[in-house]
């Protein structure tokens, strides 16, 4: 119960302002509620707890500052800034009023990114921008690339931050997004600001529905096996070997049951990310070996995973 109100805490600050707020200067209680328009006790009640969660420390003077942690990610312009991830997070928190009756349906009666408002769809994009920011460098680092590739399928790729650092590391290669309309603007906007709209190109298309294309050297299927159920997952990675060149690679990059580490928060971190998942989407976590399968299948050989520093996150790389 701790574990949740102080989750729900830190989402509460984000969308009311607070850390914004604190970040301009050092304040008192009553000096926050008429920043950021809220009433002296509830002040007191969220910055006392903030302040035990680390977030704020107390100065002599009796004025509240942020710590290190918040001005590094709960700030806006901070480079690790994961503002607009903690607010869809209130999103996937409103989500699991619907829990008890997903489970016993077998999950939700329709997919979120279907209902998404438009506002919803732009915390979305955004959110998935940070959570990119944080490993594209570890991620393109764990993965040898042939200087002969040429053609590079970014499935669900929305931003393009993958792509754009794949593109970057290999000068020969070029790299198509394809994903849904909403995520498209957002994805033309990194594209032009890093100069690469003669590398990285957008397609619009649902990837389980419309054609792959041909002629590929790499796929990449970033943060899409959890929202899909087995068969699915199966049908899926059917296209994408019938959509790479010879000898060309699919990528998976997502949380792994097997990945996660030996402590009891790593544990932890996979599997609540499986009731999210099967909640919102019908998805869940998968293991290496379930992962593994669906591309022996296929065909794909020399399947290997690579551990990522986020906890239960890995690659899982197959080759045709």
């Amino acid at each position: 119960m701790s574990l949740v109100i102080a989750g729900r805490t830190i989402q509460v600050s984000v969308k009311l302002g607070i850390f914004e707020s604190l970040k301009t200067k050092p304040m008192k209680i009553d000096e926050i509620a008429m920043g950021v328009n809220i009433s002296f006790e509830g002040a007191l009640v969220i910055i006392d707890t903030l302040e035990n969660l680390g977030y704020v420390k107390l100065r002599n003077d009796k004025k509240y500052e942020l710590t290190t942690r918040s001005l590094i990610f709960l700030t806006k312009n901070s480079k690790a800034s994961l503002i607009n991830t903690i607010r869809f997070s209130d999103y996937v928190f409103g989500a699991l009023n619907n829990l008890e009756e997903n489970i016993k349906r077998g999950g939700p009666k329709k997919v979120n990114l279907s209902v998404f408002t438009k506002k919803e769809w732009g915390i979305f994009n955004k959110a998935m921008v940070e959570i990119a920011s944080a490993n594209f460098k570890e991620i393109v680092n764990k993965i040898p690339l042939s200087k002969k590739y040429k053609k590079l399928l970014d499935l669900g790729g929305s931003h393009g931050i993958h792509s754009i650092a794949f593109c970057s590391k290999l000068p020969s290669l070029k790299a198509i997004i394809m994903d849904l309309k909403p995520t498209q603007k957002q994805a033309q906007q990194i594209i032009t600001h890093k100069h690469m709209l003669d590398k990285v190109s957008f397609r619009v298309g649902d990837f389980l529905k419309d054609d792959l294309g041909k002629n590929f050297d790499v796929v990449l299927g970033f943060n899409i096996i959890h929202g899909l159920n087995p068969t699915t997952n199966q049908k899926l990675t059917h296209k994408i070997y019938n959509a790479l060149n010879p000898k060309g690679i699919y990528i998976v990059m997502d949380q792994i049951k097997d990945a996660r580490g030996k402590s009891q928060l790593s544990k932890l971190i996979a599997t609540t990310m499986g009731v999210m998942l099967f909640n919102q989407a019908g998805g869940r976590t998968y293991t290496f070996n379930e992962v593994s399968s669906w591309m022996n299948k296929t065909g794909f050989r020399k399947i290997e995973m690579k551990k990522l520093r986020d906890p239960g996150s890995a690659l899982i790389i197959g080759s045709k």
